[in-house]
């Protein structure tokens, strides 16, 4: 088994005053892992996050009710207004150190096509966001994933290519998991608004049936 994993996690700022639908309702900054598994109000937590966006509008005010929020943000949007994005990423841990690299800020989930072209030489390196400048490289023969470019003694890992396509395939079964379960959740707490709901998540992840098309070569 690969000591390598790489959770897909969303990026959550913080959704405990939102009560339009079930959330986990925990302050403050974290991630949350996508994946086939999750409760009910971790599903609801995902989904605000990729929507957050439209919940208040140009004055800062929430939106009113489900119908308001849901409307703005499931559009239909021109080209150049604000679009549903999932921000956060891939978290690598080391397994069997528990050690983790942690995505950037302003960086997304559907971002990580880099990667492959990292591991395929398409790319010298890639980009996983800011305030810490986390990245990949490959380097003589090796992915070279580190947290923080700038600061040397921020986590670095070291391993085969092969281990990091080990890796990026778990996460998109744990993207696709999360998929899953996001028909039946938008159909208990969206009815009106359930087959878009579903849709415009999963696209926003480029997950389901966006999945990137080159993971499902490797």
């Amino acid at each position: 088994m690969t000591a390598l994993r790489a959770d897909p996690v969303i990026e959550v700022l913080g959704d405990d005053t939102f009560d339009l639908w079930p959330v986990v309702g925990r302050e403050g900054f974290w991630y949350q892992a996508l994946h086939g598994d999750m409760s009910d109000a971790e599903v609801g937590t995902a989904v605000h996050q990729v929507l957050r966006w439209f919940h208040t509008d140009e004055k800062g005010d929430e939106a009113a009710n489900l119908a308001v929020y849901l409307g703005r943000a499931l559009g239909p949007h021109d080209p150049d207004d604000a679009q549903l994005i999932a921000m956060g990423g891939l978290r690598f841990i080391e397994t069997s150190t528990g050690i983790s690299i942690t995505p950037g800020c302003c960086y997304s989930i559907d971002e990580r096509s880099e990667i492959i072209d990292v591991l395929e030489g398409s790319l010298p390196g890639c980009w996983l966001g800011h305030s810490p400048g986390a990245g990949i490289t490959l380097r003589d023969g090796l992915v070279e994933i580190v947290q923080d470019v700038e600061d040397s003694a921020r986590p670095v890992f070291r391993v085969a290519p092969t281990e990091v396509r080990a890796a990026l395939a778990q996460a998109e079964a744990d993207l696709d998991g999360f998929c899953s379960k996001l028909a039946p959740w938008a159909a208990t707490h969206a009815p009106m608004h359930a087959e878009l709901l579903t849709d415009a998540v999963a696209r926003a992840l480029e997950a389901g049936p966006y999945r990137l098309a080159r993971s499902e070569s490797h």
